[in-house]
């Protein structure tokens, strides 16, 4: 373990959660140099077991780490827990604070705007739950649990039941979890005084999409939907005040003449709202499109090869000028160079080897 003391002022602080057992290092502290691109590992913390995704309290004092396991000790489904971020070094402590999901696998997370409650999404236990967060950002045991229903998509082998993927807050109203086994985003009222998720409506997409991450724009009343079954984006029309998404463009993620396996797994928008980009595991690539500031509709306009094999997750830097890419089954982390007028990436020499790293976070200035 070592701090950030005598760093430059553009290095940032990067949280990394790889899967692996407990007995292993699962949750990494890094600092990345925006000047010279490199990456430095700070701290490993172990004890916990497949740290499948990370988010920050608004506030930046916190650290919310899910579980994505099937059992947490003698209870069935995976559990969530807090850490605190130490403001000078942003080295994490572990608070203790482990609760569970009550639902099994869970595999993303994401606070209100407010930082007031936590969302979390279970994947193989098709469910959403809610954690009102204490004021010294530990959480409380979850107060609001929905379980999805639907038709299930035509994919047997993927869309077997309903499988949660991905929960996001529609502005202060409305929280979305995205569906994989449905093709549908299943779109909750959030009642804030009851602290509990309302069912309110649902959004499908195209049959065999299988919906995994969904990602709202900054600026334009639309959103993005990376669907993993069939490697494509939907658009979205977004109505913030009523709650309501409706699908519009679909565009593939993959070259045209390309005609191997794929799953596509994460998508970001760049700082500035103009570029769009999402990541190919099979394909090993990330695509960049750019975004009509008009009607928010998609154009393909580069694919890179992401430096390792399967891109889980990826992150842009606070900046706009980097992005970094998650390679789990090559235990890497690959750097990019993000071109501000392009948009086009250029992969730098820069690397960090981890294993199985599935989630990446900079830390709240």
């Amino acid at each position: 373990m070592s701090n950030q003391k005598g760093q430059s002022t553009s290095s940032k602080i990067l949280y990394i959660g790889s899967y692996g057992t407990a007995e292993e290092s699962t949750i990494h502290v890094c600092s990345f140099d925006e000047t010279t691109s490199e990456l430095n590992l700070l701290q490993r913390l172990s004890g916990f077991e497949n740290a499948s995704y990370l988010t920050l309290h608004p506030g930046g004092g916190s650290l919310f780490a899910a579980s994505e396991t099937d059992v947490t000790g003698d209870a069935s489904g995976g559990s969530v827990a807090s850490f605190e971020i130490d403001r000078e070094t942003g080295l994490l402590q572990s608070t203790g604070n482990r609760l569970l999901t009550y639902g099994a696998h869970p595999c993303y997370l994401s606070t209100d705007n407010a930082g007031q409650v936590l969302f979390a999404a279970n994947y193989t236990g098709g469910s959403d739950a809610l954690f009102p967060i204490k004021a010294d950002g530990e959480l409380e045991e979850a107060s609001s649990v929905q379980q999805h229903a639907g038709e299930l998509g035509p994919n047997a082998a993927r869309q077997d039941a309903p499988h949660a993927h991905c929960i996001v807050p529609l502005g202060s109203s409305y929280v979305c979890s995205v569906d994989l086994g449905i093709d549908a985003i299943v779109i909750y009222r959030y009642d804030e005084e009851g602290r509990s998720l309302v069912p309110h409506g649902i959004s499908k997409v195209h049959r065999g999409a299988g919906p995994r991450h969904l990602i709202f724009h900054p600026h334009l009343k639309t959103g993005y939907v990376m669907n993993e079954l069939d490697s494509t984006i939907t658009q979205l029309d977004v109505d913030a005040e009523l709650g309501v998404l409706t699908a519009n463009q679909a565009i593939s993620a993959l070259p045209a003449d390309y005609n191997g396996n794929n799953d596509s797994a994460d998508i970001h928008l760049g700082v500035s709202g103009r570029y769009l980009y999402s990541s190919n595991r099979g394909h090993n690539s990330i695509a960049v499109f750019a975004v009509d500031q008009g009607n928010g509709q998609l154009s393909l306009i580069q694919h890179i090869d992401c430096g390792g094999e399967l891109p889980r997750n990826f992150v842009i830097t606070p900046s706009g000028d980097h992005l970094l890419v998650a390679n789990q089954k090559t235990g890497n982390i690959t750097v990019f160079s993000v071109d501000a007028e392009s948009g086009l990436l250029s992969q730098l020499e820069s690397k960090l080897e981890l294993p199985s790293p599935v989630c990446m976070k900079f830390a709240i200035a």
